[in-house]
């Protein structure tokens, strides 16, 4: 029997739940049916057989990758990083999925190598930050320094509206992930529009192609984001810049490429534990 409870109840529940267990990033959404897949491609189940998902809500929950990691990208330290951001995203969704299902709800977690759902734009309606050229979600926190999963569920929840802070004017006049991806799989031109949504479009097969030539996920793009510098009064006074206007952008990014370069290069050393 399901637990009594207001969809504000519900919501506070969940939201405090779910950073209890470790989530840097939380929100909720009604779950749009265009961003559920058609057919099943990896995970539990038979492959290719057809998704049914009546869900009507989701949570979006996204785990910082840490920037002394992700600093040596493609390099192996960004793998390794990856795989714990996305080993934690599991267990923070599969323990909250859980509970769900305890409250007398259904809850399906979409994980790393076990999605049912588009992670990205549905954390995007979830308020968690905007899509960026790179084609990954860059939030005001970390930029797109996060990896994600989403718990789908009939929970009555309320939800969160998506926000602007100013990246969709940034990444028109920034390229950076562009000009530095290996494979120039990132476009350097506009928006276009693909499947009825405007966006800049990538070449994933090429960039996945490379991510099986390197050995890890690359990251590259991640990395020379401007969003993704760590936290620091500097760095901390920018992001607040950039949400003001245009000329502010143009300001942070002309100082981005006076002190970082247009192609950084990083040269620390990789951490003692990771020599390989």
């Amino acid at each position: 029997k399901p637990v009594p409870a207001t969809p504000a109840e519900f919501t506070q529940r969940v939201k405090a739940f779910a950073r209890y267990l470790g989530a840097d990033l939380v929100g909720t959404t009604k779950l749009n049916p265009a961003y559920i897949y058609s057919h099943i491609a990896r995970g539990e189940g038979e492959w290719g057989a057809p998704i049914e998902l009546k869900h009507t809500h989701a949570i979006a929950i996204a785990v910082e990758m840490r920037h002394d990691m992700i600093r040596h990208a493609p390099e192996s330290p960004t793998i390794t990083e990856s795989a714990f951001s996305y080993f934690e995203n599991a267990r923070i969704a599969l323990i909250l999925a859980k509970y769900i299902n305890l409250l007398g709800y259904e809850a399906r977690a979409h994980v790393d190598g076990n999605y049912r759902v588009m992670c990205i734009p549905i954390a995007v309606d979830a308020g968690l930050g905007e899509l960026g050229r790179l084609g990954l979600l860059i939030t005001p926190e970390f930029g797109p320094r996060v990896r994600l999963s989403v718990v789908t569920t009939n929970l009555p929840l309320l939800v969160n509206k998506p926000i602007a802070f100013g990246v969709q004017h940034f990444c028109s006049i920034c390229k950076k992930c562009a000009v530095n991806c290996p494979t120039a799989s990132i476009d350097m031109g506009e928006k276009r529009i693909h499947n009825g949504v405007e966006k800049w479009l990538s070449d994933q097969d090429n960039c996945y192609r490379y991510w099986r030539i390197q050995g890890t996920d690359c990251a590259v793009c991640v990395k020379v984001c401007p969003y993704s510098y760590p936290k620091a009064p500097m760095h901390n006074f920018v992001r607040w810049l950039v949400r003001r206007n245009n000329l502010a952008r143009r300001m942070a990014l002309m100082g981005d490429r006076f002190f970082y370069g247009r192609r950084p290069r990083d040269r620390s050393s990789f951490p003692g534990w990771h020599s390989h």
